[in-house]
């Protein structure tokens, strides 16, 4: 029989020392499960009590973790203000985890306030940095991930993180990555990449993002069939090489509002159709969903985005609402206000991290070579490109 003891009155008090002070982080952190009275009482007579108990302690990058075994399970009422407590009193970044056994991971330094686009390696496949953790440099792979949500108050990071990504796809995949862009800022943030050979083409308004869409599912409904025919599920299972990112910044200039007319409704109705299948349906046919909004709802965020988007990321948030509806948890509310930069990234779990800082004027040094000034793979008819991204080869008109 195993009783648990965890007086939570207690965790917003100090933990006492007395008059020496531990010399070692261990020490700190087992002399806080017994203030805390963390551990449980053993035997059918409950009279011996048991402390977690250390089985293993090793060098990790950045830090020591100490592995301890525990006579109970730990739930997470128990678990997070013991990670708080930890913290506080080792003044220092940790990270606590339960699974059998509790782990206690102690980081010398914490999380850096600035990291910059240049120090970001270089990694191959179709891959993206996120940041840079406590740990070290963290990226995402968009063929084993197709989607991603990114939410955000405005100046915290969102665009820079799309831009983070367009330059990284581009220097990696200079004549295999494409892009069509959403910018509902009125095309004031990406117009300027326009005329890169990469880019299909920029709409500043739902209109135009509905003309691109539309073409594009006529597209995909011919790469579907395409695919039927060969018997493939996936492009990552075939030798194409090409890629298309669809790119939507200030998603919630598409959510309509009943004071609109009609035709703006319409449009706006007709491009979330169009991205939730694109979600739901273009991972696996070459397509890929990145997906930013300012302040996430049910509304500017719809529910087939957001549940095939298996990577999600917040910036700062104003409440704990939005940061449950970009991340299905609450935290990205307590991000500090004032380190832009700093996001949540969810997928299996939740990690913080600082983004790469880049600037138009970085960015365009290093994509500029790409800029074309009369584009010939575009038809002057319907003013899209005409490049099939499930094909290495361009289509003749």
């Amino acid at each position: 029989m195993i009783e648990l003891l965890f007086p939570v009155a207690v965790c917003g008090a100090a933990v006492l020392f007395g008059r020496k002070k531990p010399k070692s982080d261990q020490e700190q952190i087992e002399l806080v499960f017994r203030n805390l009275g963390v551990g449980g009482k053993v035997g059918k007579e409950k009279q011996t009590f048991v402390y977690p108990k250390l089985i293993n302690k090793h060098q990790v990058e950045n830090g020591i973790e100490y592995v301890y075994s525990t006579t109970v399970g730990l739930p997470d009422k128990i678990l997070t203000p013991l990670k708080d407590i930890l913290s506080s009193t080792l003044n220092k970044p940790l990270k606590l985890k339960y699974k059998k056994y509790l782990t206690i991971t102690v980081y010398n330094e914490p999380i850096p306030e600035k990291v910059l686009y240049k120090e970001v390696p270089r990694m191959e496949g179709w891959v993206v940095p996120l940041g840079k953790s406590e740990v070290g440099w963290h990226f995402h792979d968009f063929d084993k991930t197709p989607h991603m949500t990114i939410a955000g108050t405005t100046r915290f990071g969102k665009t820079k993180m799309l831009k983070n990504n367009m330059t990284y796809l581009i220097e990696q995949h200079p004549d295999d990555v494409e892009f069509l862009i959403i910018d509902l800022k009125g095309k004031l943030e990406f117009n300027r990449y326009s005329k890169l050979k990469q880019v299909r083409t920029v709409c500043g308004d739902p209109f135009e993002a509905f003309e691109q869409l539309s073409l594009l599912h006529a597209e995909l409904t011919n790469t579907m069939s395409e695919f039927l025919d060969a018997g493939w599920s996936n492009i990552v299972e075939t030798t194409k090489k090409k890629r298309l990112f669809v790119i939507v910044d200030e998603a919630a200039q598409l959510a309509p509002d009943k004071f609109m007319d009609g035709e703006s409704k319409k449009a706006m109705g007709g491009c979330q159709y169009f991205l939730s299948e694109i979600a739901r349906v273009a991972g696996g046919l070459g397509v890929r969903l990145i997906y930013a909004t300012q302040y996430p709802t049910a509304d500017t965020l719809p529910r087939q985005i957001k549940q095939n988007s298996d990577i999600k990321i917040s910036f700062r948030l104003p409440a704990g609402y939005a940061s449950e509806v970009a991340i299905d948890d609450r935290g990205a509310e307590k991000l500090p206000s004032d380190v832009p930069g700093r996001a949540l990234i969810k997928t299996h779990e939740i990690i913080e991290v600082q983004t790469p800082l880049i600037t138009d004027e970085e960015m365009m040094e290093r994509v500029g070579p790409y800029v074309i000034t009369e584009r010939k793979d575009v038809s002057p008819e319907i003013g899209s490109s005409i490049t099939k991204f499930g094909e290495d080869g361009v289509s003749q008109p």
